[in-house]
């Protein structure tokens, strides 16, 4: 979505990517941040930002009497030409005005305005406009709301819970050029993690025909993320199918995943495997060696894919230096990976968010590591990426939210 938006604002705003935006909800105990977000993901946004949109609109123009000679071009003319030329980029709009009162002064008075006149009617026209960028009025938009605190770049750059909604501001009030006007299916995947404003960005680019996906279990940031009956709202007409069967993991795994976000109505299939492991740690040092001791048993086994997933990106950056130290081959997955092969990678769920290994190994699965709502989801995304073996490495306290494996209960070093 970012090289969207970045194409769409034609390169002119500087702004958070997503994962930054994770990050920052991850590594601060920012309340502020969190309701920035929630407003900004919500329907009413979209209500707020059309009824501003109308609001603008009625101030754009002050239509006022122009003569060209004993000519009189009435106020009105220019103000139903205004509203007729509605949601064109300033510039073309002018120039349409213009172009119109031309064409009516030569039909009503059959007159050829002259190259100094035309220059007078492009300047009455522009001083009649009320001219403001689109920054300008997305700003404005929450003073209008009586909700300024909810702006808040950093350094010049937007959050990214603005970036759609501007855009979308701005397609209300002048359009943006569409370069995908040809393509005649869309489809989206993870489905919880774009917001209703997103949704509305998309349905306005694309109107062919959509399929959407994805599990709002697996949502990554529980404050910016849409439901199946949102975006339904959203993209009418559409129509809801709802998928229940897991086929990625054993039906061990998802048991322990469902005990950390439960769904009543996602069914495992039934293939068995090992329980999960919760292995816990004194010492910060020990974790280090329980997962070279994981790496260990993975290399001599008929498994090709290890996932050792960290909370953040700074744990995984630093669990992976650990590793190296160690002398355990490992590949670090970040915002800027094209992609990964077989072996063993350090990631973030966030990251590891619809992938698939044979193996996960969850780092510091620790009440201190996972507390918030977020960490919730997060857990539940890093332990359903296993397909046939999850270990839990925690130090001191387990998290809460796990449950005691089936059978295997929690090891302790």
């Amino acid at each position: 979505m970012e090289t969207l938006a970045e194409e769409l604002l034609e390169g002119k705003y500087r702004f958070q990517t997503f994962a930054e935006q994770i990050s920052a909800l991850l590594e601060t105990n920012d309340e502020a941040l969190r309701a920035r977000i929630a407003a900004k993901a919500s329907l009413d946004l979209l209500d707020r930002i059309d009824g501003y949109v109308e609001h603008l609109e009625a101030a754009s123009f002050a239509a006022t009497e122009w003569r060209v000679g004993r000519r009189i071009v009435p106020a009105w003319f220019f103000e139903e030409s205004w509203r007729r030329h509605r949601g064109l980029p300033f510039t073309e709009r002018v120039a349409r005005v213009v172009e119109a009162t031309e064409h009516q002064i030569g039909i009503h008075y059959n007159h050829d305005l002259r190259t100094d006149e035309r220059r007078l009617l492009r300047e009455a026209v522009r001083g009649m406009a009320r001219r403001t960028t689109p920054r300008a009025a997305y700003k404005k938009l929450f003073e209008w709301m009586e909700r300024p605190e909810l702006f808040r770049p950093t350094a010049g750059r937007l959050e990214y819970a603005d970036v759609f909604p501007l855009i979308y501001l701005r397609m209300r009030l002048e359009g943006v050029e569409n370069p995908r006007k040809d393509v005649k299916h869309l489809l989206v995947d993870e489905m919880q993690d774009y917001t209703p404003v997103q949704y509305a960005v998309l349905g306005k680019l694309f109107a062919c025909r959509k399929t959407v996906l994805g599990d709002a279990s697996q949502s990554v940031n529980p404050y910016g993320a849409s439901s199946a009956e949102q975006i339904q709202r959203v993209l009418r007409p559409a129509t809801g199918v709802t998928l229940t069967k897991s086929y990625r993991s054993t039906w061990e795994i998802m048991q322990f995943a469902l005990a950390i976000s439960p769904n009543a109505e996602l069914v495992a299939m039934k293939r068995h495997g090992e329980p999960p492991r919760v292995l816990r740690c004194e010492r910060p040092s020990d974790v280090r060696d329980r997962i070279v001791g994981q790496i260990e048993d993975f290399s001599s086994s008929s498994h090709r894919s290890l996932a050792i997933i960290a909370k953040t990106q700074k744990q995984a950056a630093k669990l992976h230096g650990l590793l190296a130290q160690a002398g355990a081959e490992a590949r670090l997955l970040d915002a800027d990976s094209a992609g990964f092969s077989t072996g063993v990678i350090v990631c973030t769920a966030h990251l590891a968010k619809g992938l698939e290994f044979d193996r996960v190994v969850v780092a510091d699965a620790s009440t201190r590591n996972y507390h918030t709502e977020l960490d919730r989801r997060l857990l539940y995304v890093a332990c359903t990426r296993a397909m046939h073996r999850l270990t839990l490495v925690a130090v001191g306290e387990v998290s809460g939210f796990l449950p005691a494996p089936p059978s295997a209960g929690r090891e302790q070093e």
